[in-house]
């Protein structure tokens, strides 16, 4: 039998109506009237990319065994390992005042980034195929009905803890009182529905109070061998897109959803950032997110920003999941784009933003808003048929930062990448140097330089001028092979031998000096 963490109550309903090892009566509780109308959102057509195709392998992700317990396969243990004791506050939000809603991702300077299925996938070993949670809003009634139906306990027990819970949500703490009381009595199936209502509460459906979990999500656990039916990561993602977006507006002061797939999100793909520690044991046929151990100390957010602002290709890992391939394949699902949904929460996947993280050349993408609306229906259809609304037609990226001609003058035109003020010419330039790290094989690194001091005059102007001219070439605002190109790349070398011979012909003015001598 599966047992939750920490300590548990021995308090608990023990009175239940019925033992759960019978079958139960399976009526759907009634939906709120106001859940059945339809969502009118915008969905990215198929055609995405015009470029060759490679090979996208199309089975499904592999599946994991490792539930335990006394209860049907739940699809969710990956979840009871993956615990991380503390936040890094200011690294997290560091990322979500860079968060755009419109296009679910991060807008930093070298272009955009998102957590995708991809990155689900592989962190937490979560499936990404399957059904969609299909769950709707309970009303009071529809709360203690579902509640003495699937947890085993009676109506006055119900109607005490939603009137304590305020609404149809019941507490955390009550469902381990629940989940210890079930297993004195052996209520087998009444403890797996409390126990795994508590684990998504925790987890993948985390809410700002961390006390409550809402009573809808229950249902997802009435027929305890369909569980693994559903896309446990989609939803998790999902809920954590609806999180994000919320919490990018000024006004709000809290995030929810599940924090330690955005924090590990942000360890694999940016190794310089955050204070954490890689674990000597772990092995890729865990979820990567266990790799990491997070520490109390937290990061400044104003020092986050500083390091955002300044990002360029060499602290970044586009795709950092390369040796974890064996254990979790890159498969169609992860290129789906189109819209997920958890009940009536919807949100736009749209990997075509951010190819780069599957090792694809990154191209101009199309406007998030291009095809018309949708209701829920027709957002389920075309999950069952993803295969049909996969990005395809990708080139492979010769190098793991490769982008389209223009894509990055077209990106910094239409979004704000920077949080700091700042002049353009004193911003980091995207250097190009293809030398890869050791140990990181699909990562490219540049040659850091030391931060020279603040120029002036005929010097600090050549300078300035080296800096825009590289700025031209490294964003593509000149196409190679045109004369635009041959003459950018002249200046450029001519503008760097004179600042050279000015700076050496300084130098050596000042070692040549003789000292002053006193008379």
């Amino acid at each position: 039998m599966v047992r939750t963490r920490g300590n548990i109550s021995r308090c608990g309903s023990n009175d239940a109506p019925e033992s759960s090892r019978h079958s139960a009566a399976r009526k759907r509780p009634t939906a709120s009237a106001r859940r059945r109308g339809q969502h009118e959102a915008n969905v990215v057509e198929d055609d995405i990319v015009e470029n060759e195709v490679p090979d996208v392998p199309r089975e499904d992700e592999q599946v994991i065994d490792n539930d335990g317990g006394g209860f049907p396969a739940s699809g969710l243990s990956p979840l009871c390992d993956i615990l991380y004791e503390y936040i890094d506050l200011g690294l997290v939000l560091g990322f979500v005042e860079r968060w755009h809603p419109e296009t679910n991702s991060f807008h930093l300077p070298i272009g955009e980034m998102t957590i995708t299925l991809d990155d689900v996938s592989s962190l937490l070993h979560l499936s990404i195929s399957g059904n969609f949670c299909s769950i709707e809003n309970l009303e009071y009634e529809d709360s203690v009905q579902i509640l003495t139906t699937l947890l085993g306990v009676d109506r006055a027990m119900a109607c005490v803890e939603l009137n304590q819970s305020r609404g149809a949500q019941v507490r955390l703490s009550w469902l381990r009182d629940l989940y210890h009381s079930c297993c004195e009595n052996e209520l087998w199936e009444f403890a797996a529905r409390a126990y795994l209502l508590h684990l998504v509460g925790c987890t993948i459906f985390a809410n700002k109070s961390a006390t409550y979990v809402r009573t809808h999500y229950l249902d997802l656990f009435r027929d305890l061998s369909t569980c693994r039916t559903y896309g446990w990561g989609v939803a998790a993602l999902v809920h954590l897109y609806e999180q994000l977006g919320d919490a990018s507006f000024a006004n709000t002061k809290q995030l929810a959803g599940y924090l330690p797939l955005l924090q590990a999100w942000i360890y694999e793909h940016f190794p310089t950032l955050g204070r954490k520690q890689v674990r000597d044991t772990y092995v890729e046929t865990e979820p990567r997110a266990l790799r990491y151990v997070t520490g109390r100390a937290i990061s400044a957010i104003a020092d986050v920003r500083v390091q955002l602002d300044g990002l360029t290709y060499d602290g970044m890992i586009w795709n950092p999941y390369v040796a974890h391939r064996a254990a979790r394949q890159l498969v169609t699902h992860s290129m789906f784009s189109g819209f997920l949904r958890v009940g009536t929460v919807v949100q736009r996947h749209l990997p075509e933003r951010v190819l780069r993280q599957f090792g694809f050349i990154q191209p101009i993408p199309r406007p998030p808003s291009s095809v018309p609306m949708m209701d829920f229906e027709a957002i389920d259809d075309r999950w069952k048929k993803h295969e049909q609304f996969v990005v395809h037609q990708v080139v492979q990226a010769p190098a793991p930062f490769s982008c389209s001609d223009g894509y990055l003058q077209w990106f910094r035109r239409v979004s704000h990448p920077y949080i700091l003020r700042g002049a353009e010419a004193d911003r980091p330039s995207l250097v190009l140097v293809p030398r890869l790290r050791r140990n990181l094989p699909d990562d490219i690194t540049v040659q850091r330089t030391s931060p020279s001091s603040s120029s002036s005059g005929l010097l600090g102007l050549v300078k300035r001028i080296v800096g825009g001219l590289q700025r031209m070439i490294d964003c593509r605002d000149v196409t190679e092979g045109t004369v635009a190109w041959d003459r950018t790349h002249e200046l450029l070398q001519m503008a760097q031998d004179g600042l050279e011979e000015e700076e050496t012909r300084g130098g050596r003015r000042v070692r040549g000096r003789r000292p002053s001598t006193s008379g």
